[in-house]
């Protein structure tokens, strides 16, 4: 049972071929024609992706409409003016006794300081809803981009009335917008 007689069918192993070693300069001989290749090379085509008579669905195009640049051009706009009704309060400094008055009632400073800070969100969220609608891309968050534009404010708040005209154009235009 050493010898490897296992009284099975008779399995020959092949024999690693002999190491040779070669001298400086000297070529090496071609390996015989008849040998094993020592790895399984594969081929690119099995890895390539199957092609199908029908071939897979185009991606949907964008309708040939104009809301989704109406209402793009409208939420940068708000997005635009909201940013400079902030500018301009940052601007023009409050008098002392505006900024006594401020001061005194914290919950009111508190109240006006979270308001800025969302309206600020709210104008980098139109702006970004603005170029989305030009661009016809992903309809939902540029709904969720125009509902921000709806707080952005503005001198008399122009820039909220066009974020809700944008708005409600984007509801108008799902069917311009690619996915």
């Amino acid at each position: 049972m050493a010898d490897g007689d296992s009284g099975g069918p008779d399995k020959k192993r092949q024999e690693p071929p002999p190491l040779e070693f070669l001298k400086p300069g000297e070529a090496q001989t071609p390996p015989p024609a008849e040998s094993v290749p020592a790895a399984w090379v594969t081929r690119p085509e099995e890895f390539q992706q199957p092609t199908y008579p029908a071939g897979p669905a185009p991606p949907r195009q964008a309708a040939p409409g104009k809301l989704g640049l109406y209402a793009g051009i409208l939420l940068i706009l708000a997005g635009v003016f909201g940013i400079a009704s902030l500018m301009q309060l940052a601007v023009v400094p409050l008098s002392p006794s505006d900024y006594a008055n401020l001061t005194n009632d914290s919950a009111t400073y508190i109240t006006n300081q979270i308001c800025g800070f969302i309206v600020i969100w709210a104008q980098a969220a139109a702006l970004l809803g603005g170029i989305m609608a030009i661009q016809r891309m992903n309809w939902r968050l540029t709904v969720v981009c125009a509902i921000f534009a709806t707080l952005t404010g503005g001198f008399v708040l122009e820039a909220s009335f066009m974020g809700l005209v944008g708005f409600v154009l984007v509801i108008l235009a799902r069917k311009e917008f690619r996915a």
